[in-house]
């Protein structure tokens, strides 16, 4: 969070709405957006919280030492590695931290698809009924304006913002209510994102 802090301090204006709705002791699972490496480290501009990301994160210099140690990686062709980390993930959800998803399964749109989103994975959603922890979706509708996922890296300057919606609480612990919960979230960010970019509402 300092590293993130001291970046955007210097490099670019960031605009956080709507940081009150989130109360300081209480536990939550968040659930992003994902449409730019850049998303990781403006995350941290909200909110401390482990992150669920993929392993190979963790080859990145001294970076990757510091995820692999803190965070939660998973290899997501691997079954085995989903197992793991999801297990991993409510462990660390019963230590008391919080946890940040980006429930579509990594950065799976580009190009003229954005800014709509892929569909939701369970993850997030299964772990928030089993232990009755609200969801917080976060919009990030201008990062992958900001730093592209495209070759060669180039970063663009664009004001950040990041949108922290209402927490959305699991109603009942069963299999319906995971789907309830997702397509709830999912709906959310989506709307934000296009208010964000009404050049994109598809007709």
């Amino acid at each position: 969070m300092i590293w993130a802090k001291m970046f955007f301090t210097l490099v670019m204006p960031v605009e956080v709405i709507g940081k009150e709705k989130l109360k300081h002791h209480e536990q939550y699972i968040f659930c992003s957006n994902h449409f730019s490496f850049f998303d990781i480290p403006a995350f941290y501009l909200i909110h401390p919280a482990k992150i669920i990301g993929k392993s190979s994160l963790a080859k990145i210099p001294l970076f990757g030492t510091f995820f692999r140690l803190i965070h939660i990686p998973v290899n997501r062709e691997s079954a085995r590695s989903r197992a793991l980390s999801l297990q991993r993930t409510k462990d660390v959800v019963d230590e008391g931290f919080n946890v940040l998803f980006f429930p579509e399964g990594g950065i799976r749109v580009g190009g003229d698809d954005l800014p709509y989103m892929a569909p939701f994975k369970d993850g997030a959603f299964r772990i928030a009924v089993e232990k009755n922890i609200p969801i917080v979706p976060i919009t990030m509708p201008y990062n992958f304006l900001i730093l592209p996922d495209e070759s060669p890296v180039r970063f663009h300057p664009h004001k950040c913002t990041l949108i922290i919606h209402d927490p959305i609480y699991p109603d009942q612990a069963n299999e319906k209510e995971i789907n309830v919960l997702k397509e709830k979230t999912f709906k959310v960010i989506q709307e934000e994102l296009l208010r964000r970019h009404p050049e994109k509402v598809r007709n």
